[in-house]
Order: structure tokens, then sequence, then C-alpha cells
């Protein structure tokens, strides 16, 4: 067993044979599997009546309460709808920014590039002419006899043979590596990653968060098992892993293909675990669910661990709500 504390709250952690993990919860997180999900339901819906209330109409209202009151409601529609346009006003300008950056630095390094092939170019036809300079005063030294201009000029030849072929290779493996990485990319693979990326807008390229993290170990993953990123397989099956490893990421809110399935619960397994859990404040996280936290370096971190045991139990308990 380990024991971690952060930020005052205590969370024992124990790893089974399976692959599980028992986690004992603090007291102010309520289990997931609990059955006072009535009782938190009911609460909620009271304080969204309370919060709600002031802007609902009453029979006892003079009209011009109910005329503030409409206006009231309608300006607080008139500022979401604003809000989310100007936050897709910005995120097309961001979008369009990195598309202008991105041409202008492809323009410096091309530039750039052609600059250092010229230069290189040069050096190679200098190198050149000093080979044939070498090969005539061998030729000279050879009429006249002259032993000692001789073995000067062949000193040269070879010295200058040996860098022609030097650059030569360079210039073949440098041509070797422009072609790969210029070679234009699959245009299939490019649609179906801006597909899954689009919808799963959370997903950070850089792996700057928990969430990316776990997703770029799963992908990094499943191209060594073999799967190929330019079929419709391979994002499914991306989607699928995803959903037992981040089901916060995946609800049934959202639009679901065939094979974008709804997670499976939570809560599965041996007889173990349909037994033992939900007893006391003890919550139990699914094989794949420590395995991903192992992988994106989660597990070992007291705080990220805590942190992602806290966001399992809240997507549990929304499900079951």
């Amino acid at each position: 067993m380990t024991t971690d504390k952060t930020q005052n709250e205590e969370i024992s952690v124990v790893e089974e044979k399976d692959g599980s993990a028992v986690v004992q919860l603090p007291a102010d997180l309520q289990n997931p599997e609990s059955d006072d999900q009535d009782q938190d339901a009911g609460s909620t819906s009271r304080s969204d009546a309370n919060d709600d209330g002031g802007d609902e109409d009453h029979p006892d209202d003079t009209d011009a309460i109910r005329e503030a009151r409409r206006n009231r409601r309608r300006a607080k529609k008139d500022y979401i709808k604003r809000t989310n346009e100007e936050k897709d006003a910005k995120l097309q300008l961001l979008e369009r920014q990195n598309r202008e950056l991105m041409e202008r630095l492809s323009v410096v390094e091309r530039k750039t590039h052609g600059a250092d092939l010229a230069r290189f170019e040069k050096a190679i036809e200098d190198e050149q002419y000093r080979f044939q300079y070498a090969q005539r005063k061998m030729q000279e030294a050879t009429d006249n006899s002259d032993g000692a201009a001789f073995t000067k000029a062949q000193e040269m030849w070879y010295d200058s043979r040996r860098k022609l072929e030097a650059m030569q290779n360079y210039k073949e493996r440098a041509a070797r590596a422009d072609s790969q990485e210029t070679a234009p990319a699959n245009p299939k693979l490019v649609r179906l990653a801006n597909d899954w990326m689009e919808r799963n807008s959370w997903y950070s390229p850089d792996s700057s968060d928990e969430d990316s993290a776990i997703a770029k170990v799963i992908d990094q993953r499943l191209v060594a098992e073999g799967w190929n990123p330019e079929t419709k397989d391979y994002w499914d099956e991306l989607d699928n892993r995803l959903q037992k490893r981040l089901p916060h990421r995946y609800t049934r809110s959202q639009d679901e293909s065939p094979s974008r399935r709804s997670p499976r619960s939570f809560v599965t397994g041996s007889s173990r675990e349909s037994a033992g859990r939900g007893s006391g404040n003890e919550f139990v996280l699914e094989p794949e669910q420590v395995r991903a936290m192992k992988e994106a370096g989660f597990w070992d971190d007291p705080q990220k661990r805590s942190r992602m045991i806290k966001r399992y139990a809240q997507d549990a308990r929304n499900k079951r709500s």
C-alpha cells in the first residue's frame, strides 16, 4: 500500500493482481458507487431552481417587473452568444496567424537551404578544378622526367580526389534526406488526423496537459502494435481505448458512430470487483486506467495521481447521476 498526502487529504491506493487499484477516497469526495446520488441530484435541482428563480415570472409581479426580467434573460442570452462569437473569431485569427507563420518559416528555410546548396556546389566546382590541375601537373612532371614535381602533384591529386568523393557522398545523402522530408504527406492520413482532432478539440499535439500526454502514449502504442494510421480503423481503435482511459473526454452527449461506442461501465471485471466495490468510501480503478496513468508518468507523482483519481471518480459519479 502506498499512502499520499495532497493538500491535507490522504489517498490510499492498493494495487491488485489483475492490474486494478482500490482507492480510499478523501472524506469530502463522495464515492461514485454509493447510493447518495439521488440526494445530490435533489440538492442540485434545488440549487438550480434557486439560481433561476430570480428570472422567473410570478403571478403577483407587475408588468414592469416582468419586462425587466425578460430584458435580463435576453441580455444574458445575448452576452453568451456574443462571447461565443468572440471566442470563435479569436480561434480563427490564431489559426490564420499560425498558418501564415508556418508559411513564412517554410519560405525562409527554403531560401536558407538554397543558399547553402549554392555554396556547396561552388565548393565542389572549385575542388574539381583543383583535381584537374593536379592531373595536368602530373602529366607535365612525367614529360619532364621530374620525379619530385610528380610526387608533389600526385599528393595533390589524391587529396583532391578524397575531398571530391566526400563531397559527392554528402550531396547524395542530403538529396535523399530532402526527398524524404519534402515528400507530400498522405492526403488520407492528413484528413483522418484532422477529423479526429476536430472531434477531440481537447487534444494538444505538444502533450502540454495530462490527457494529451495519455493520448500520445496510446497513439505510440498503436503504431508499435502495427496499426496503420492511414486507415479509419486506427482512429476508431484510438477512440475506443481513450474512452476507457479518459472517459470524461467521451460523453454520451457527443454524436457517436457505431465504432465510437460509449465507454464500458466504470466498474466491470471479476467477482471480487463486483462484490467488494462500493464498500465504505472505496473506489476501484480499472486496469486500463492504472496502466494509462503509469504510461503517462502520473502514477509515481502523488499530486498528478491524486488529480487523475479524483477525475475518474467524478466522471463515474456523473455517469450514474
